[in-house]
């Protein structure tokens, strides 16, 4: 095994460590072998209502799963979830200058890019942004432009945010018990990207 990843889960009931291995490309499959599982304190509805206890409880499920993988945390994946969180879907417009050559990567980072230019309130800050669907020149339900050949390219994106305060008071959180943040990510996201295939 190359390397190790690490999950943390901070829920209303529970906060769950987990670390994995990281199998050889290209399936990169995981095997589990550490866990660590507490009761949640200090959580109300997925947000941090008691920075103490929630950094006590991150503690306690991080030296779990350290003592049963024979790893020592020192960053992870977060967990995001909660009341707080909404999501607005928005279009991104690019012109694709020498169209003959292809659409690009960095042509799609530019588009997504484009539909992030959106009025959020000073209180909430972008978490995510999901490409639902293309447009090539017109021509819609593309699913994936690169390669293609085209002069304008739009995207469909879903822009999940979240309240600042909520994500700082989680971060302090994870921080504060010497855990480095790797990613902030959508808890359903997660979920989803684990056990949903393409069809």
């Amino acid at each position: 095994m190359d390397r190790t990843v690490v999950a943390l889960d901070i829920g209303t009931t529970k906060i769950c460590t987990l670390v994995a291995e990281v199998g050889p490309p290209p399936e990169e499959s995981l095997r589990v072998v550490g866990v660590g599982t507490v009761p949640s304190r200090g959580i109300r509805k997925g947000v941090v209502v008691n920075v103490n206890e929630v950094a006590a409880a991150i503690v306690d499920s991080v030296r779990l799963a350290e003592r049963t993988s024979g790893y020592e945390i020192a960053s992870a994946y977060v967990g995001l979830a909660g009341a707080h969180i909404n999501a607005v879907n928005s279009r991104g417009v690019v012109a694709i200058s020498r169209g003959e050559r292809g659409i690009r990567t960095v042509d799609v980072e530019r588009a997504l890019e484009s539909a992030r230019a959106i009025d959020i309130p000073h209180n909430r800050e972008i978490l995510h942004i999901i490409p639902r669907g293309f447009t090539v020149d017109g021509d819609d339900g593309v699913r994936d432009p690169v390669g293609m050949q085209g002069y304008r390219l739009e995207v469909e994106a879903h822009i999940v945010t979240g309240a600042t305060s909520s994500i700082k008071n989680l971060i302090r959180c994870v921080q504060s018990c010497g855990v480095q943040i790797d990613a902030l990510v959508l808890e359903p996201l997660a979920s989803g990207e684990a056990v949903l295939t393409d069809i």
